[in-house]
């Protein structure tokens, strides 16, 4: 008997055996103009500079000036927000920046819900 790399007791008289797990379940991008429930998640945008990854989506998508929007926060901001305590805490985490939502993409894991369908206002 032995311990392995990993700490656990193992027996070095039989062959040696690794368990796999397999990769991640995949990642599916939605608009998050069709996702409900988007505060919280995690969010890229995508524009004519590229794709910009590691955001937290801070609210849900609202109507401004005629355009949809959503409000924006990079994921290091979100955690220090979600640390703080409930009465200290403001309601949206502070930096957050007002984004396009037709450039926001929510990330949808294996085991999380679909979206619903196209809702039925135009939003763009």
């Amino acid at each position: 008997m032995s311990f392995d790399d990993n700490g656990r007791l193992v027996d070095v008289n039989g062959p040696l055996e690794y368990v796999d797990f397999g990769p991640p379940p995949p990642i599916e991008w939605v608009s998050v103009i069709d996702a409900p429930d988007a505060f919280g998640r995690r969010g890229a945008t995508r524009n004519g500079s590229g794709i910009r990854y590691g955001l937290r989506i801070a609210s849900e998508v609202f109507e401004d000036a005629g355009g949809w929007y959503v409000h924006l926060v990079g994921e290091d901001q979100w955690w220090w927000w979600i640390g703080q305590s409930a009465d200290e805490r403001p309601a949206r985490p502070s930096h957050a920046i007002c984004w396009p939502a037709r450039y926001v993409w929510l990330e949808l894991t294996d085991g999380q819900s679909e979206p619903n369908s196209t809702r039925e206002d135009s939003r763009s």
